[in-house]
């Protein structure tokens, strides 16, 4: 695993809480490296929204207001259930396979540290038959933002359950081409996981 990869899953697992200071001395330190090789990591996590970069010191994680977390669910309920509708429309059984295959790999992260990358793998595989890279891309930066405060849930594991029970009616919906039913259900999952948050930021 890269210094990137370990960073940002550092960030990602909330080792790093929204706001702290990563200070580039420190890093190199931890991980037994120059600093050249963490200022280069800091650079490419701030390509991904994940920390701002401050010259000559390090980075801080992204921190969010309340306000901020809301437009985001907003955009993701809006980007995401489009991306529903579309792939649903388009896809046919090898996507069918796909998406059934990632419901199950999800499901046995679910609740386990790094359980968001799984998730993301779960909702990409359902997203990637609307053939919208572009608007994919998007929505993985948003998510990425919610990822950062994901790991404040302090009761994750008593909702992994009804989460994945939503998984599995939105892929029932998927394989037999309820576009609208997909998408109502993927709608009250995020708004759900947003409630989640409380007034983080």
């Amino acid at each position: 695993m890269g210094l990137v990869e370990k960073i940002r899953m550092e960030i990602l697992e909330g080792r790093y809480a929204p706001g702290s200071m990563l200070h580039q001395a420190a890093l190199a330190a931890k991980y037994e490296v120059s600093r050249i090789p963490v200022r280069d990591a800091l650079q490419a996590l701030a390509t991904e929204k994940l920390v701002h970069v401050i010259p000559g010191k390090g980075a801080r994680v992204i921190s969010l207001t309340s306000e901020e977390l809301d437009e985001i669910y907003d955009l993701r309920v809006t980007l995401e259930c489009d991306l529903l509708e579309r792939a649903i429309y388009l896809a046919n059984n090898s996507d069918h396979t796909e998406v059934s295959y990632a419901l199950k790999k999800s499901s046995l992260e679910a609740g386990r540290p790094g359980w968001q990358t799984g998730d993301w793998q779960f909702h990409r595989a359902l997203y990637l038959p609307a053939r919208r890279p572009r608007q994919l891309a998007i929505v993985e930066e948003l998510r990425t933002s919610c990822a950062l405060y994901a790991s404040n849930y302090e009761d994750l594991s008593s909702e992994t359950n009804r989460w994945l029970d939503d998984h599995e009616a939105i892929v029932r919906a998927f394989v037999n081409g309820l576009s609208e039913e997909a998408s109502s259900i993927l709608r009250s999952h995020i708004i759900a996981s947003r409630a989640k948050l409380g007034s983080s930021g």
